[in-house]
């Protein structure tokens, strides 16, 4: 399959994602091709679907999307949220083979996504996030730190934040039994037992009954 008929292929509603994120695994020259089209097509079919396919085989092979990593940094300051929701996944994803310390270097610029100027970006973040606390604990006291001041950093209308404690909750539910920080954690369930979000509540209640 020649470039052109690859991105065409791609572009398509009806995209087999899982095709072509094996494709791109599979085969160097489609796999630039790819991000190549993820980075610079401004056909939101294209780009984005490239994302899928990306997104997909770089949470299997983090390895072969490495090199990569200054591109997709780059995304972290795009004008577009949907770029910026690009670069924050596929870090994420890389941060398991990160072994030159990259990240460190983008750690507290990433933690301002808490409060990005579009709250689905700040979603996109916290969905991440979760990636990130599984494979860097050395970073979970500032990761815990920022997600209990919430209120404080992120800017959104109440009700807003109170979906993001939805997400802030799943990401405690991950650490608590390895966490030094339980009382603050257990501080912050109770509090969200009374949330306005019943997403947010509903996951409170259950975190009450499994640790506290």
């Amino acid at each position: 399959m020649n470039n052109n008929l690859l991105i065409q292929e791609i572009k398509k509603k009806d995209v087999d994602v899982k095709y072509f994120s094996n494709k791109i695994i599979e085969d160097e020259d489609s796999r630039n091709e790819v991000v190549k089209h993820l980075l610079t097509n401004k056909d939101i079919m294209v780009y984005y679907h490239c994302y899928y396919v990306v997104s997909m085989a770089s949470e299997r092979r983090p390895d072969l999307f490495y090199m990569y990593w200054d591109d997709f940094v780059s995304l972290l300051k795009h004008r577009n949220s949907y770029h910026r929701d690009i670069g924050l996944t596929i870090i994420a994803n890389l941060v398991s083979v990160d072994g030159r310390g990259y990240f460190d270097d983008i750690f507290e610029d990433y933690l301002r996504y808490i409060d990005d100027t579009k709250f689905m970006t700040a979603q996109c973040f916290l969905k991440n996030l979760v990636k990130i606390v599984k494979v860097r604990e050395d970073l979970r006291p500032k990761i815990i730190e920022t997600l209990l001041a919430v209120d404080e950093k992120a800017s959104y209308p109440e009700k807003q934040r109170e979906l993001l404690k939805y997400d802030i909750l799943q990401i405690f539910d991950i650490i608590y039994m390895e966490s030094n920080f339980k009382r603050s954690i257990n501080s912050f369930i109770e509090d969200a037992l009374n949330s306005k979000s019943p997403k947010t509540k509903k996951k409170a209640k259950e975190l009450v009954k499994k640790y506290l």
